[in-house]
């Protein structure tokens, strides 16, 4: 579930917010890819969407937004059912 759910918030960034190169896997810091402020504003509203979740303010720190594995923790435990 962990991979699936890995690959489902790839897809999304891919998809709605910038390109991924082929090079960056779960644990590639999505930073130093070119992840900024207001494009992890958009990300957090669509995880929001996608997922039926709330992020609240105590979720914005950077390391819960620097990989896509931490990202997908964070939305496990926000209670996401994929």
């Amino acid at each position: 579930m962990t991979a699936d759910l890995t690959h489902q918030i790839r897809t999304l960034i891919d998809g709605e917010l910038f390109p991924l190169h082929e090079s960056v896997y779960a644990d590639t810091d999505l930073h130093s890819e070119g992840l900024d402020s207001l494009m992890l504003m958009q990300l957090i509203l669509l995880l929001e969407r996608e997922f039926s979740i709330t992020i609240s303010p105590e979720d914005l720190d950077r390391v819960n937004f620097s990989t896509l594995t931490n990202i997908a923790a964070l939305v496990r435990k926000k209670g996401a059912n994929p």
